[in-house]
């Protein structure tokens, strides 16, 4: 075995990290990658508790890791586009046309794939293990040692392949694990020999002009002098029942800003068919180019697992959500839960939000290493199906257009000296005024002000966007931006004078209390109009709170919210609600809301078991990569820093909102 396999032994997904102060252990890697991260695994030998469940049947069309939906070839059709600017993929021959030479005998159809695969005995591939195999960046033409010195699968050869691979060669196994949906049906692999030949059965095979369907091992045979040595490959896809997606950057390099975009193609497929819009159709994908960055703020100063913001070049449609170029994928480093953001969108959900972002749950993989269990969420912006206000036209009044709103305290020089771990601390130098009352941030785009109401509160304005409120005049900036500036502080001084009539006029009190009710039960800790505080005003309409956003260290999984509040208030005594709950009018909103959704919302518990059932094998493979125990001890709960199984931490998130869901009974039944 080559030295540099030895050194990655244990080491997986890199890409990710962000050379910053992180007590976090890095090992090297050979120079065919960059950096990864230090695995919780020391040997692919051991085969981890997770693995003997993905032996088992998912259904009648799909098998264990590497087996996904059934691969027929009368269901082969060519390439074609599903209208969102990218492609949705079905099975199709590698661009070079190599015949495939193995035919499996009696897998005609599905039926008798699933009986003979079961009969099968597939190795166990992790995608956190060396036996995974590696991306390639630049081949590096084997060793010297061994009959097989290099076996790969080069993307420019099977543009199936979202990144090229390098398989691991131990002992008679030649073994890769590929993201989710990936067709191995028909694959050309090159391969490196000390030996005299390779042969498939009695022929010979040449590197790059041979194709095989790996949905089945495949043995060669190597010919050496007199000897012959048998080799069996195995070419696996991951299959944790959630699809994959796959980031690559067209530099291969790691995405390490999140002010700027980086270019790169997205692949996306695979998952349980039995799981509904948390997969992909049978044997369908999607491919295209887009553009990646980093997002978040403790989440991407702080966490090694890190979130992004993805930007297709066209819309796309994913996982049965409407089409958009903008999508968040989000780490959930902080909730060992996996699901918080869901949880509470789902109670948005019950209680009539009109804008809710929706979730779905994905396995990434960036720059061909695997990065972990992630959220896909839609983008908060302006579009009929997301945010459903007057689009941004110059050419109209200040008042025929929509606005989105954040409240945001980070945006405050002391925030960069504190607590970027020095990565943007001068940021703040660059900052330039418009007019009297706002901030631009030029590096994030960020235009803020300081409410002159409600003394702390920061609001940034997302929309209209600094690219189009940039392209006018100043003059012309600020009328737009000045006529959401009087409305917000209007706002507040209405709600400051606990009128209710008064501050009717300008907040829609039906949203505000859907938007209470979540963060309240939740006890979110960004929502005392700290950050990720959401609010949108369409043309001619009120302020409306939403939608919510944000909830990693809510639902008890933050300091200031841990189990010992479960029966305590939380936001009532904060800004804008100590002044709500004190009218009479808006608790009466309150409770009609709640009413009205109250049957609905016990049935959370339920969406909660539902969803770990769902992540039961996604979660097992991300937390052998980011250890349930590695905590970050400025934002958890000492309740869940404790809990060192993922049962027990969604065990914990149920009986806190059991407990919450009893509380705001009581709580809103006296009002």
């Amino acid at each position: 075995m080559r030295p540099q396999r030895k050194i990655l032994l244990g080491i997986v997904a890199a890409s990710l990290v962000i050379s910053i102060a992180i007590t976090i252990a890095f090992a090297t890697r050979p120079e065919i990658v960059e950096t990864v991260f230090q695995s919780s695994s020391e040997s692919n030998s051991s085969i981890p508790d997770w693995a003997n469940e993905l032996i088992d049947l998912e259904d009648d069309e799909q098998t264990s890791i590497g087996l996904e939906d059934d691969y027929n070839t009368d269901e082969q059709t060519s390439i074609g586009s599903n209208g969102g600017g990218t492609t949705t993929t079905t099975p199709s021959k590698p661009a070079t046309n190599v015949k495939v030479l193995n035919n499996p005998k009696g897998w005609s159809s599905s039926a008798d794939k699933t009986k003979n695969a079961a009969n099968i005995k597939w190795p166990v591939l992790s995608p956190n293990q060396m036996n995974a195999g590696w991306p390639i960046i630049e081949r590096t033409g084997g060793v010297e040692d061994g009959l097989i010195s290099e076996f790969v699968l080069m993307k420019e050869t099977n543009p199936s392949l979202s990144f090229s691979v390098e398989c691991n060669i131990s002992g008679n196994e030649i073994t890769a694990l590929l993201p989710a949906g990936t067709q191995i049906h028909a694959l050309v692999p090159e391969f490196t020999i000390n030996a005299d030949k390779i042969l498939y059965g009695n022929s010979e095979i040449k590197s790059g002009q041979a194709g095989f369907n790996f949905t089945v091992p495949v043995e060669l045979t190597v010919v050496k002098g007199n000897k012959r040595t048998k080799f069996t490959v195995y070419i696996m896809t991951l299959n944790t029942g959630l699809p994959s997606m796959s980031i690559t950057t067209n530099d291969n390099q790691d995405i390490l800003s999140k002010t700027e975009y980086k270019k790169c193609n997205v692949f996306a497929g695979g998952g349980n068919t039995a799981n509904g819009n948390y997969s992909f159709g049978k044997n369908q994908s999607i491919s295209g180019t887009a553009q990646i960055k980093g997002r978040g703020w403790t989440s991407w100063y702080y966490y090694p697992k890190k979130g992004y913001t993805l930007k297709f070049d066209k819309k796309q449609s994913m996982l049965g959500l409407p089409a958009h170029k903008e999508w968040v994928l989000s780490a959930n480093f902080a909730d060992r839960s996996l699901m918080r953001n869901a949880v509470a969108m789902e109670l948005s959900r019950m209680l009539g939000a009109e804008a809710i972002m929706d979730v779905r749950f994905v396995d990434l993989w960036v720059n061909g290493i695997y990065a972990g269990n992630y959220q896909l969420i839609e983008k908060i912006e302006v579009s009929k199906n997301r945010i459903d206000i007057a689009d941004f036209d110059s050419k109209l009044a200040p008042d025929k257009v929509g606005y989105i709103i954040e409240a945001t305290g980070h945006n405050k020089p002391e925030e960069f000296y504190q607590w970027t771990n020095g990565v943007d601390v001068d940021r703040p130098s660059k900052w330039v005024s418009i007019g009297d009352h706002f901030t631009y941030d030029p590096i994030s785009g960020d235009i803020f002000y300081s409410s002159p109401v409600y003394n702390g509160a920061i609001y940034t304005i997302t929309k209209p966007s600094d690219t189009k409120l940039t392209k006018l005049n100043e003059k012309k900036q600020l009328e737009y931006l000045n006529y959401i500036y009087d409305y917000m502080n209007k706002t507040e001084a209405a709600l400051k004078s606990g009128n209710y009539n008064q501050a009717a006029k300008y907040m829609d009190m039906e949203a505000m209390a859907k938007w209470y009710i979540v963060e309240e039960l939740a006890m979110n800790t960004d929502s005392k109009l700290h950050a990720s505080c959401y609010m949108y005003k369409d043309a001619g309409g009120k302020l409306k709170m939403g939608p919510v956003w944000d909830f990693d260290l809510g639902f008890g999984n933050g300091k200031y919210a841990n189990e010992k509040h479960i029966n305590k208030t939380y936001l009532d005594e904060t800004a804008w609600f100590k002044k709500l709950v004190s009218m009479p009018e808006f608790r009466a909103v309150a409770k009609k809301v709640w009413n009205n959704a109250k049957k609905k919302i016990p049935t959370l518990l339920d969406f909660i078991d539902d969803t770990a059932k769902l992540l039961n094998k996604a979660q097992a493979v991300n937390f052998e990569l980011w250890s349930i125990t590695d905590y970050a001890d400025h934002t958890y709960a000492y309740s869940t820093e404790k809990i060192t199984k993922y049962a027990g931490q969604v065990e914990y998130l149920s009986e806190f909102v059991e407990g919450r869901i009893a509380y705001m009974n009581s709580k809103i039944g006296k009002w």
